[in-house]
């Protein structure tokens, strides 16, 4: 494999719900603020739109276009991931040991990216980071979002192996031909699931040998 193409949030990194409930409550206050909502029809519609779309972002994109997404990108992510996310050498020392070259494939912002990636004291081992913006907000598990990254790396999915906590993202991967690993379980879910390892620490022995 010519590239890993590693999910950000909840794959890098886990255990940090205090983090994310913030984020969920910088979502709900902007759907309030921006759709005139009450908290719980915000908190809601968050839900429906994460659960149906992927993301809230591609809810709001396809059912309200008049809103100001970037407004709302940089508001959800308004947090300071340094509270929650302390270095973590052990990645690190992990990510060294990848013979091949290492990305980030985020529904985030680049900025969110590189504050997580710093906080964890690993940005020097990803050579980019793809994130919602690169794709035309397109983000993951819509196709589109895939393909745009195989164009933006110049590369090719069977060049690629995918490492990520959401499964129903993988299974675009896998349609394409890329190698695909789910963090999160001992058992795949499904056909689209290469790979199944309980946390990323556990997945190297197999990215070592697939990166051979």
């Amino acid at each position: 494999m010519k590239y890993i193409l590693f999910d950000l949030d909840g794959t890098l990194y886990a255990d940090a719900d205090s983090m994310f409930d913030e984020v969920r409550a910088n979502i709900n206050r902007w759907l309030m603020r921006a759709l005139s909502l009450s908290a719980e029809e915000a908190r809601k519609l968050n839900h429906e739109y994460f659960q149906t779309y992927g993301t809230t972002m591609a809810g709001l994109l396809r059912h309200h276009p008049g809103v100001d997404i970037e407004d709302y990108l940089q508001a959800v992510h308004r947090v300071d991931v340094r509270r929650y996310l302390p270095p973590n050498p052990a990645l690190a020392a992990m990510l060294r040991s990848l013979p091949a070259r290492k990305v980030v494939f985020t529904n985030a912002i680049r900025e969110w990216g590189e504050r997580v990636l710093a906080s964890l004291g690993v940005r020097e081992h990803f050579e980019a980071i793809i994130d919602v913006r690169v794709v035309h907000y397109q983000g993951k598990p819509l196709p589109a979002a895939y393909h745009q990254t195989l164009a933006y790396l110049n590369t090719t999915a069977d060049e690629c192996v995918m490492v990520e906590d959401q499964a129903r993202n993988l299974a675009p991967a896998h349609r394409l031909g890329m190698r695909t690993v789910w963090i999160g379980a001992e058992k795949p879910p499904g056909e689209h699931v290469d790979f199944a390892v309980p946390d990323l620490l556990s997945a190297a022995p197999i990215l070592q040998h697939l990166c051979r």
